[in-house]
């Protein structure tokens, strides 16, 4: 990241008193602990936190100013009444002075992965700003679009959504230039209230492309096709039909796979998840039209890296940790994937609640745990409010043993207990259910049964 502003500048933007002295300054925090010297320190306020409280250690830190709701000693306060609305004000006039391709990136599955690969793909052959993580929200897009400097020539941004309106604020300060979904899904049910609402909800980061924008078609999912139809700009679709096209997949022993893509020819990746071959095709889109040639490397460069949907070895079993949330696509696309990883091991599922779904909740449930039963699972083990549907659903489709544990030390107990040696384990979950702490606990028996021998 390479910029600079004077505090004067920022207070102008922000609508703050220019401060008495007028250094410049080369980046921005929300994080004393993170704060380095010079940096300006925006005192953002949440559920959980109040950075008016730091304040005074920013400054200690070495803050070249602070951008707060009072005044405070110790340094330059730059004084406004939402330091959140400063923030986001502040990266829209960043915005504005780089004239270079913005992709936008949403959808209620996959954008994080498609994200990272649509980078990684373009980093072959240009200087790539990207969002950090899932940083996708009213705080991490406008600190995403801080981060572009003189140096970047494209700049991938992730965008996130639980009610209408928020993708469209996110767009007023990005300014999108291009824009993908990766899918329409239920998610988020509690705060968009039905799917419609979902795919409402999405086609903003489409429509906030003006006539000379490229919009991103997944050809598979109709509501993005009925969204790229209401679009005046130029349209690229992909998919197992259009022009970036998805000829053929082919899975080996070793669990990579050959994706035969139309016009790239066949690329060989350890995808270890069926449904990532749509993120692959977006990530191909995109690179094809910014002059790409480079896809097979780069691509598996970024799945070793990913942090999610990755394969493990704890004590004899092979686990599939894909604890990082859910929801009932994702969920079916995890499922999927467990039945077809390679090996002969029997296919259990340690599933917790999909999280937000407001009052279809009972209904994916249930539906999930019959759909385990259609990907040939052999157990599960169930936590959370309504691990009983997910219990009664594979039951009903003749799962046997599916039952409800009260905490995920008791599944990790269960698993280690009832699972046979070689099998492979699915475990999923929305974030608050904290799914992570199973594998944590198998690999805490394991290495105990180790120890004691």
């Amino acid at each position: 990241m390479t910029w600079e502003y004077s505090l004067s500048e920022l207070a102008r933007v922000i609508g703050a008193e220019a401060p008495t002295s007028d250094p410049v300054f080369h980046a921005v925090s929300k994080d004393t602990r993170s704060l380095q010297p010079g940096d300006v320190y925006f005192a953002l306020k949440g559920e959980q936190f109040d950075g008016e409280e730091f304040v005074a250690d920013a400054f200690a830190a070495g803050a070249g100013g602070a951008v707060c709701t009072t005044k405070h000693d110790g340094g330059r306060s730059l004084v406004v009444p939402d330091a959140l609305a400063a923030l986001q004000q502040f990266a829209a006039h960043h915005r504005d002075r780089y004239e270079i391709p913005i992709i936008a990136i949403t959808g209620s599955c996959g954008k994080t992965t498609a994200k990272d690969f649509t980078a990684a793909v373009l980093g072959t052959r240009h200087t790539v700003t990207k969002t950090e993580g899932n940083l996708n929200n009213e705080i991490g897009c406008p600190l995403s679009i801080l981060n572009i400097g003189r140096e970047t020539d494209i700049a991938v941004l992730e965008m996130g959504a639980n009610h209408i309106g928020e993708i469209q604020s996110l767009c007023k300060w990005a300014r999108p230039t291009e824009s993908a979904i990766t899918i329409v899904a239920p998610a988020h049910l509690e705060g968009f209230g039905s799917i419609e609402r979902v795919a409402q909800a999405k086609a903003e980061i489409a429509k906030s492309l003006d006539a000379s924008g490229v919009f991103y078609v997944n050809s598979d999912d109709a509501r993005c096709v009925s969204i790229a139809q209401q679009l005046d700009c130029e349209t690229v679709t992909f998919g197992t039909g259009g022009e970036i096209t998805l000829r053929d997949y082919q899975r080996h022993e070793d669990g990579d796979v050959d994706l035969n893509i139309d016009p790239i020819g066949i690329v060989r990746l350890p995808l270890a998840c069926r449904a990532h071959a749509t993120n692959v095709l977006l990530a191909v889109a995109i690179g094809v039209r910014h002059g790409v040639e480079e896809f097979e490397a780069p691509l598996r460069e970024a799945l070793q890296g990913a942090a999610r949907f990755t394969l493990r070895d704890v004590g004899p079993l092979r686990i599939i940790d894909d604890s990082y949330n859910a929801n009932p696509a994702s969920m079916k696309a995890a499922l999927q994937a467990l039945q077809e990883q390679p090996g002969n091991g029997t296919r259990w599922a340690a599933l917790g609640d999909m999280l937000e779904l407001g009052e279809y909740a009972a209904q994916y449930h249930a539906e999930i745990g019959a759909y385990a039963a259609e990907e040939n699972v052999a157990g599960i083990f169930a936590i959370g409010d309504h691990a009983e549907d997910i219990v009664n659903g594979a039951r009903g489709a003749g799962v046997n043993p599916a039952d409800v544990y009260s905490d995920t030390s008791k599944i990790a107990e269960a698993i280690a207990d009832t699972v046979p040696d070689g099998s492979i384990v699915l475990i999923k979950g929305s974030r608050g259910l904290r799914m992570e702490n199973v594998i944590t606990k198998l690999e805490h028996i394991y290495a105990s049964t180790e120890d004691a021998r």
